[in-house]
């Protein structure tokens, strides 16, 4: 292993991410300068860290706009412990600021800005924001009660068009049980769960099986995505139930669904 390679393992450790994410982030990164070499995949970054190999200054400007480094810090010596847990949304505090704030009803915005997607590719937990001194929230929350939030991220379609990418969630944090014995008469009253995985966060729908061995994420029919299933507590886990959603309406931009009308079916028989 390189000396180079050694220090961005350790850096990707430290910002508790996965090579599967940093490509990702990276992809965002190539479609936000037009230049697909900067893109940089999984297997090879997961090389890079074990070999001995040079790497394209082009990928290492993504690396550090992906970890929030500098190239010093890159090239030179270790990220201080103090800067550890420091990951992509911790450098945008006004994201979650300007969220919060709009979810409490002080006059912000509720939604930010779909340029701001470019920096929650994959659905994302916020970190947590005090409350400001001197700020009351609009509505009381109950006793032992502690809401967190989530974005939806770019390429997270499991709800449209009902809940789009780029939505904000407020998450009841103090339920962590599926409710599976109950019969909904609409999905607008079936529970919204947000999930922690071991290769990210997941929002939606859920079902367990009758045995309550696996859970399934269950996504809208018209989404065209697949249903994702873990083990029930061992590979899963339950962050909250979503209480509140903020979303635009419609399909996303680039969505497309393929329709076929009654008359054109009729006629291909």
């Amino acid at each position: 292993m390189s000396e180079m390679g050694r220090k961005l393992l350790i850096i990707r450790r430290q910002r508790k991410l996965s090579l599967r994410q940093v490509e990702k982030l990276t992809t965002t990164i190539a479609q936000k300068y037009g230049d697909k070499s900067r893109r940089i995949s999984a297997s090879w970054l997961g090389r890079v860290e074990r070999e001995n190999h040079s790497i394209a200054h082009k990928w290492l400007e993504s690396l550090k706009e992906v970890y929030g480094v500098t190239h010093e810090e890159l090239t030179d010596d270790l990220i201080p412990e103090s800067k550890a847990t420091r990951s992509l949304h911790h450098q945008l505090p006004d994201i979650p600021a300007a969220v919060l704030k709009g979810l409490a009803g002080l006059g912000a915005s509720l939604l930010p800005p779909e340029s701001w997607l470019a920096y929650f590719p994959t659905t994302t937990l916020l970190p947590p924001l005090a409350q400001t001194e001197g700020s009351s929230p609009a509505r009381k929350r109950p006793r032992n009660t502690e809401y967190l939030y989530g974005i939806l991220g770019a390429s997270d379609n499991t709800l449209i068009p009902f809940v789009q990418p780029g939505a904000i969630v407020e998450i009841d944090s103090s339920i962590h049980k599926i409710d599976s014995g109950r019969v909904f008469r609409s999905i607008f009253e079936r529970p919204i769960y947000f999930l922690r995985s071991h290769d990210g966060y997941h929002c939606g729908w859920c079902e367990l099986d009758l045995k309550q061995e696996w859970l399934t994420l269950v996504p809208s029919a018209m989404s065209m995505v697949s249903y994702q299933r873990w083990r029930y507590r061992g590979e899963i886990e339950i962050v909250g139930m979503v209480n509140r959603v903020l979303t635009r309406l419609g399909f996303p931009r680039k969505t497309r669904l393929d329709y076929t009308s009654p008359d054109e079916h009729s006629n291909s028989t």
